[in-house]
C-alpha cells in the first residue's frame, strides 16, 4: 500500500497517497515492528509535504522520530526491504524539511551528511541534492552550487536516472 501511495504521489495525486498511507497505518496498527511503523510515519510525512500539508507533515515526522528503535541496526525483521535507523531517518527528515523549504532542513541535512555511510553513494547524491534545494530556499546560491556539483558527480556514478533528473531540475533553478 505504501508503494502504491508513492505511485499516486508521482502521478500528481499526493493527497490520495496520504490517504492510502494512513490506511496502511490503520491496518497495521501496533502489530508491525517499531521500525516499520517509523518508516510508515516518515512516508506519511513525505507525502504530506508533497500534498502541501506542513502541519500534518511535522506531526508525522515527530511520530517517526519517536518510534524508530535506537541503535545502528537498519534491517526490519517484519519487512526485509525496509532499511531504516536514526541516521537514515535524519537524512529523510532533512529531505522532507527541504521540500517544505523549512530553515531547519539545512541543519538536519548537514547532520545527516556527517553520519551517512560512504558506501551509500545514492544516499549521498540525494543528500547533496536536498542541500541544493534547502540552500536555494534560503537564497544561498554559492552553497547551492557547491552541493549541485557534488550531487551531479555522485548521481553520474550511480547511474540513477531519477537522481540525474532531479539534479537537472535543480540546475534549472540556479
Amino acid at each position: 500500500m505504501a508503494e502504491q501511495a508513492y505511485v499516486l504521489c508521482e502521478a500528481g495525486r499526493p493527497s490520495l497517497g496520504v490517504d492510502l498511507i494512513r490506511d496502511a497505518q490503520r491496518i497495521l496498527g501496533q502489530a508491525g515492528s517499531p521500525r516499520l511503523r517509523a518508516w510508515l510515519y516518515a512516508a506519511e510525512a513525505e507525502l504530506c509535504a508533497h500534498a502541501g500539508m506542513p502541519d500534518d507533515c511535522r506531526r508525522a515526522l515527530d511520530a517517526a522520530t519517536a518510534t524508530i528503535p535506537p541503535g545502528s541496526d537498519d534491517r526490519d525483521p517484519d519487512m526485509l526491504s525496509i532499511f531504516l535507523n536514526g541516521a537514515h531517518l535524519a537524512r529523510w527528515r532533512g529531505n522532507i524539511l527541504a521540500l517544505l523549504s523549512d530553515g531547519e532542513a539545512v541543519t538536519s541535512l548537514y547532520g545527516a551528511l556527517d553520519v551517512v555511510d560512504p558506501s551509500f553513494v545514492r544516499a549521498q547524491a540525494g543528500l547533496h541534492a536536498d542541500l541544493v534545494q534547502a540552500h536555494l530556499a534560503r537564497a544561498e546560491y554559492d552553497d547551492a552550487n557547491t552541493h549541485l556539483r557534488q550531487a551531479r558527480l555522485l548521481a553520474s556514478r550511480t547511474g540513477s536516472v531519477r537522481q540525474r533528473r532531479r539534479v537537472d531540475l535543480l540546475s534549472a533553478r540556479l
